[in-house]
């Protein structure tokens, strides 16, 4: 064979090498895309990278890891805190479009309850004749509750939804202006309103425990059904209304306070947990208050005045609240026909005030 013939076969061997390298390598890339697009799990030999392996420990993908720094405080040894997206994630998609669900829902059912069964009237007309029922300071304490309630709840609602509800109509300037503003209230207000209410739990505790009558209350809807639903001094609905306010309000102000005085050593893992608490309870509360205040304004002939003057309708009482009707009835003189000089008697039973919320 001569020089240049060996040269030609050196090169062909050399060429078919190569292709048969090359659909080798080949194989090896399509196979595993082919097994990953159809489910199956490829296990490859993977090639550290240590820029990789950097950022993964730096995002803690494997865990929580905790460094060694000079910087004092809870957390400073956390270089990135991934939980922070968790809760982010869990804030937007979760308790922001469900709280506005269930206030919207509730505002729907109340407006379809009135639409049905309209303004619930003295059914035998006012007697011209008043029984005591709220002291003044009963009122003054409910009132600077509801006070602060409204406004913490407005504030609480735009920091909540105001980005979703607020920002396309009034833009970003205006709603950075009225949110700053609403934070500022919300934090300064909300250990008052955990003052306020300390002092409407002492006030009106008496007379807004359960009793086993008050079942055949619930059973008969409150009335609302057709058949009379007997009734104290307070009915079981505003004893349950009383107690949601009482221990949903309990949940609200500590996780509030806990909030508001980020300056306890508290993590932000629990900086978190409490900001998810806090929500859920107040919407809930919320939207629970919302049907308390339709029935004690608007609802209802007569109630709003017991709690505005202190004084009910002797008629009122006797339809809404007949067993404690039956109490103080003997001191009160409904059948004579004294006029004052708005042609209306007002005559305190000189029992003890109740309480109610």
């Amino acid at each position: 064979m001569t020089e240049a013939n060996k040269n030609r076969s050196g090169i062909i061997r050399r060429l078919v090498l190569f292709v048969m390298m090359a659909m080798i390598l080949s194989f090896t890339v399509v196979i595993p895309a082919e097994a990953e697009s159809s489910g199956e799990i490829v296990k490859t030999s993977a090639v550290p990278n240590p820029g990789t392996e950097l950022w993964r420990e730096v995002r803690q993908r494997g865990g929580p890891v905790v460094g060694v720094t000079q910087v004092s405080g809870v957390d400073a040894g956390t270089l990135v805190n991934v939980s922070g997206e968790n809760w982010r994630q869990f804030r937007v998609e979760q308790i922001i479009p469900y709280s506005g669900y269930l206030l919207g829902l509730t505002l729907l059912l109340l407006i379809v309850f009135r639409l049905i069964r309209g303004e619930v009237k003295i059914e035998s007309g006012r007697s011209g004749h008043k029984i005591f029922r709220f002291s003044l300071n009963q009122r003054t304490i409910h009132w600077v509750v509801a006070s602060l309630f409204v406004i913490l709840g407005l504030t609480g609602i735009i920091q909540l939804l105001g980005r979703t509800l607020l920002i396309p109509v009034m833009g970003n300037s205006a709603f950075s202006g009225i949110a700053s503003f609403g934070k500022l209230l919300h934090d300064y207000l909300g250990p008052v309103f955990a003052i306020a209410l300390i002092f409407m739990l002492v006030s009106f505790i008496k007379g807004n425990f359960y009793k086993l009558k008050d079942i055949n209350w619930f059973l008969n809807g409150g009335g609302m059904l057709g058949k009379h639903a007997s009734a104290g001094r307070y009915n079981a609905g505003e004893k349950s209304w009383f107690w949601l306010a009482m221990l949903g309000g309990a949940v609200i102000i500590v996780s509030g306070l806990i909030l508001d005085f980020p300056i306890f050593d508290q993590s932000r893992d629990t900086m978190e947990f409490y900001l998810v608490i806090h929500g859920i309870a107040s919407i809930a509360v919320l939207a629970a208050a919302f049907g308390h205040i339709y029935m004690g304004t608007v609802a209802m002939e007569g109630a709003l005045e017991s709690m505005t003057t202190g004084y009910c309708d002797a008629n009122w009482a006797k339809e809404h609240h007949d067993e404690w009707y039956e109490e103080v009835k003997d001191s009160v003189d409904v059948s004579s026909d004294v006029k004052t000089n708005n042609n209306e008697a007002s005559i305190n039973s000189n029992a003890q005030p109740g309480i109610g919320a």
